[in-house]
């Protein structure tokens, strides 16, 4: 897991934030138009890229490239605690 990843759990992650990334998670496998979403956090922003089955966690007081970590959809969830098996790019 790598650093921006570990932070973001310890920092932002809630109940409230997996259950959006979740339901966000399971519409885009019932609508494949959906190859875009973006949560916004005080110190970390997220962005699924459905059509790449990627997350991108980017730290918003990061001005450089080290600033970004991307990762699969099925890690981001495995790693957050997700009660979603896997994501499942349709």
């Amino acid at each position: 897991m790598g650093v921006l990843l570990e932070n973001f759990i310890h920092v932002e992650l809630s109940e409230f934030f997996i259950g959006r990334i979740e339901a966000t998670a399971e519409e885009a496998t019932l609508n494949p138009s959906i190859a875009f979403r973006e949560f916004n956090g005080n110190i970390y922003d997220l962005v699924f890229n459905f059509e790449k089955s990627e997350v991108s966690v980017n730290s918003v007081l990061g001005t450089s490239s080290t600033g970004t970590e991307n990762l699969s959809i099925d890690v981001f969830l495995l790693a957050t605690g997700s009660k979603l098996n896997c994501y499942v790019n349709l």
